[in-house]
């Protein structure tokens, strides 16, 4: 469930579905029934087997390229006058600092 005013919920869709598919049309109080009317999305899931031979050789290409793992941010110390390392949407500082001029006006 997200938190919006009409509470959408994830949902699994076909490709067909997806054409036309409206996320707004998915919430907490329309997927039930329309879980209901359909067949288990997952049902055949165990019967389809996928090798990972694929996923090890980009794994070893990789490695062999020296990309390593993920693109994790690197990790430098914070230098002195650096600014936060923060999204300003999750600044509460900054929040709390927008809130308080605010409230000034």
């Amino acid at each position: 469930m997200r938190r919006t005013p009409i509470a959408t919920v994830s949902t699994p869709l076909t490709w067909q579905e997806l054409a036309r598919a409206d996320p707004d049309d998915y919430t907490i109080a329309t997927v039930p029934d329309l879980v209901a009317r359909r067949e288990d999305p997952w049902a055949d899931m165990e019967s389809v087997r996928q090798s990972i031979a694929p996923l090890l050789e980009m794994v070893r290409a990789d490695q062999e390229r020296g990309l390593g793992d993920l693109p994790y941010p690197p990790n430098y110390p914070k230098m002195p006058g650096e600014p936060k390392r923060v999204q300003p949407s999750r600044d509460t500082d900054l929040k709390a600092q927008r809130t308080s001029e605010l409230h000034r006006r």
